[in-house]
């Protein structure tokens, strides 16, 4: 079986990873297309020895070129499988122009970026043989929009658990990873650290760099972008924040808790059904309600080791091996139809 994965680019988001990971630990033939090119994973990509291309869209244009790219390609696959605003946009109209109605597309959020790409996105769902979405509230969010739930499934983001140790974390700091954009709310982080100034590193990149480097300015804050091992990063942390507006489903809260450290999130859809009882939730967008968990979690060591305990024991469910069974059962459910 042969499965072309279309993407935006090989940016280190979530649903990048999760892409990445089912090229590794899948057993069918599993290869990438890229609508544009470069990214911070590419190197890892590489690594797995992954198969990517790139069909060259050049931002600001329709695109037709990079239509008929992924239209041959496509014609070569099995199975197409779109994430992403990007891929879903360019991949699924490929992939029937190719000839491959089998197309498979992931939900990995709950909310666009705007109105007018809901729109559009809803207009190209009948071109997709399967919506997943990686949580129950993603699949609230695509039901609302017209999508009939007997189309969509669920199946949950996964991580390789092997990787990470499960020693609790012995650190100081406070990391908080994701891109530098309004949805993740490192603002709001930067705001609560104002009156608990405590090291942090905030690992990502994004267009809202520049407004959150003049936040932190002042602060023990660094940005380093994003670096290929968030493993090194983990262990030097006593506490993940993940302060999001909206979240589809939340990965790093998942390595987080594999890791060992304590989690404190937004208490919005996603990330409740991730983090669960096994870490603090604070109202999105508030500041102050944020500082003060941090507070709370930094000065009660007991806290910490239960937090740590609950996460240990809920990471499991997230497993990288249950995920990828779950794809390449639905992959083959569509090839026997």
């Amino acid at each position: 079986m042969n499965v072309l994965h279309v993407l935006c680019d090989l940016s280190g988001g979530g649903a990048e990873r999760l892409v990445l990971d089912l090229c590794r630990y899948s057993t069918v033939d599993a290869s990438v297309v890229t609508i544009h090119a470069g990214g911070a994973l590419a190197e890892e990509f590489a690594a797995a020895g992954v198969t990517v291309r790139c069909a060259g869209r050049v931002r600001g244009r329709l695109g037709l070129r990079a239509v008929r790219k992924l239209s041959q390609w496509a014609a070569h696959a099995d199975v197409v499988h779109t994430h992403l605003w990007a891929g879903d946009t360019w991949g699924r109209p490929s992939a029937w122009l190719g000839g491959c109605p089998r197309v498979v597309t992931t939900e990995h959020n709950t909310q666009a970026d705007s109105t007018l790409r809901r729109h559009i996105w809803t207009v190209m769902a009948p071109l997709s043989a399967r919506i997943v979405c990686v949580s129950q509230a993603a699949a609230q969010t695509v039901a609302a929009s017209g999508v009939s739930k007997r189309r969509l499934s669920v199946i949950e983001n996964g991580i390789d658990l092997s990787r990470f140790s499960s020693a609790p974390s012995t650190g100081k700091g406070i990391l908080s990873v994701g891109r530098l954009t309004h949805q993740k709310g490192f603002d709001v982080l930067l705001h609560a650290l104002r009156s608990i100034p405590t090291p942090t590193t905030i690992l990502g990149e994004g267009e809202d760099r520049a407004a959150l480097e003049r936040l932190a300015d002042g602060l023990p804050v660094r940005l380093p972008g994003w670096i290929a091992d968030t493993h090194a990063a983990l262990s030097a942390a006593a506490i993940m924040v993940i302060p999001s507006r909206w979240e589809g489903f939340g990965l790093v809260a998942v390595e987080a808790m594999a890791a060992g450290v304590p989690v404190i999130a937004s208490r919005v859809d996603g990330l409740i059904e991730v983090v669960g009882d096994a870490g603090i939730l604070v109202e999105p967008e508030d500041a102050s309600a944020l500082a003060d968990a941090i507070r709370r979690l930094l000065g009660d060591a007991g806290l910490r080791a239960e937090l740590i305990r609950r996460g240990l024991a809920r990471a499991p469910r997230f497993s990288i091996q249950k995920t990828v069974g779950r794809y390449e059962a639905l992959y083959r459910s569509l090839l026997s139809r």
